[in-house]
């Protein structure tokens, strides 16, 4: 069988398996290659993880794909650039962490992607704090947990207090992560300390570092005492909306419009204390030619997403108990058309009225819902010699139960054991937070 015909074979055009090799001889990270196929990985989980966002993207505002994606990772050390990236300000201008104004140039055939460049074009994609976001429910599998090492390339300074914390991975909603071990900064290499391209050897103490925390799509980035009316996740996707354009062969059609953060990346496992969403208006089909298609306009905005499970109530109670039953009871959401129109499907063509009454009617979201999920993190280990943290579930970064769930994790391996323990509860917020250890 021709070579072509069996890479065909070996290839996952949905992009639903990404693969990550840096020690395979036929591994690259140009734009060309999508990484869906055996015999071309990344080399990098960096640009693996870019590329899942993009084929998670649908044409069409509020409809990318969620829990799409499961990137396997291949024994060996996978180096983490987790420096913070850009930042978006109030008039959408980029900058850097030191203010600086930047570009973001589309992806092309000559875009630097190699991690051992201090002027790589991975990290500017990082959280404006420092690391590497997991999008949309990506998971991350490695084949051996002894054998498939992270290590970061960046280490805060922990004796400058100008120097924030940071992480390696930043988790969103329903994201898998399972099987690999993560060590300090590369003890025989150099790591960056600070928010400049100068390195260091990582023999510091890390407790400036986490390695697993929430990404942030709740709270506005906020500089200089300005805010940024931007989430961290939010910059994301308005930087990746950037990237991929006509040179990289995969445009996003409209930008950020149509690139945007889903709700259940945030919202963790279900919404609580929403209360009632009061509906203003809803039709069958165009409200002449009834279909079981319904639409419904909200007075607020619904922050509901496809395939949500909703509770409809007092849809065309004024109209008689039939018209009641046919438009009300449990549904999930079919597609979003803006922050306050949606479209929910009957099993046939209403009967009664095609535009019911409003008066009195509800949208409430189903608390728990299954439509998100918490990360979950499990038979990971972190063996740090210096004192990095493992988990830091801030519960203001998240809405929903806020969980984060951890399954045989974080064995740690650490020196000067009391001292870094002091330093990792130092840096561990439980506030609003619920973490479940299995």
């Amino acid at each position: 069988m021709p070579l072509a015909r069996l890479e065909n074979f070996l290839k996952n055009l949905n992009g639903n398996i990404i693969y990550v090799d840096p020690n395979e001889l036929d591994s690259t990270d140009s734009i060309e290659n999508r990484g869906n196929s055996r015999l071309r990985p990344f080399k990098t989980i960096q640009r693996a993880l870019i590329e899942s966002a993009r084929f998670a993207y649908v044409a069409g505002t509020n409809n990318d794909l969620f829990d799409q994606t499961t990137i396997l990772l291949s024994p060996g050390t996978h180096f983490i650039d987790n420096r913070p990236g850009y930042w978006v300000d109030s008039s959408n201008a980029l900058r850097d962490i030191n203010g600086a104004t930047r570009t973001i140039t589309e992806f092309n055939v000559s875009t630097n992607f190699d991690i051992t460049d201090p002027a790589n074009q991975l990290y500017i994609y990082n959280s404006h704090t420092g690391g590497v976001i997991v999008p949309k429910g990506t998971s991350l599998v490695a084949q051996d947990l002894r054998k498939t090492k992270i290590r970061p390339k960046y280490v805060p300074n922990p004796l400058d207090d100008n120097i924030s914390a940071a992480s390696i991975f930043q988790l969103t909603g329903a994201c898998y992560i399972y099987g690999f071990t993560i060590f300090d900064g590369d003890p025989i290499g150099k790591v960056y300390n600070g928010y400049s391209s100068n390195t260091t050897v990582p023999n510091f103490s890390h407790h400036k570092l986490t390695a697993f925390e929430y990404a942030d799509d709740t709270n506005n980035i906020v500089k200089n005492n300005v805010d940024t009316g931007h989430t961290d996740l939010e910059n994301y996707y308005y930087k990746l909306s950037l990237a991929y354009g006509s040179q990289s062969s995969r445009s996003v059609i409209d930008g950020y419009n149509n690139f945007q953060p889903n709700i259940d990346e945030n919202r963790i496992v279900g919404e609580l204390g929403t209360g009632n969403i009061v509906i203003t208006s809803a039709v069958s089909g165009n409200g002449v030619s009834g279909t079981p298609v319904i639409t419904i306009q909200t007075q607020t905005p619904h922050n509901l997403s496809p395939f949500t499970p909703i509770i409809i109530s007092g849809l065309g109670q004024a109209e008689g108990p039939t018209t009641e039953l046919e438009y009300n009871g449990n549904f999930v959401v079919a597609q979003v058309v803006s922050e306050t129109e949606f479209t929910y499907l009957l099993s046939n063509v209403p009967t009664q009225s095609l535009v019911p009454s409003v008066t009195g009617a509800t949208i409430k979201v189903i608390s728990d819902t299954v439509s998100s999920a918490s990360p979950y993190v499990f038979n990971c280990s972190l063996k740090s010699v210096y004192g990095m943290n493992g988990l830091h579930a801030d519960g203001s970064r998240a809405r929903g139960f806020k969980s984060m769930v951890t399954a045989s994790l974080l064995e740690f391996h650490c020196k000067k054991t009391i001292e870094h323990l002091q330093n990792m509860m130092k840096y561990l917020d439980l506030t609003n937070s619920r973490i479940i250890l299995v």
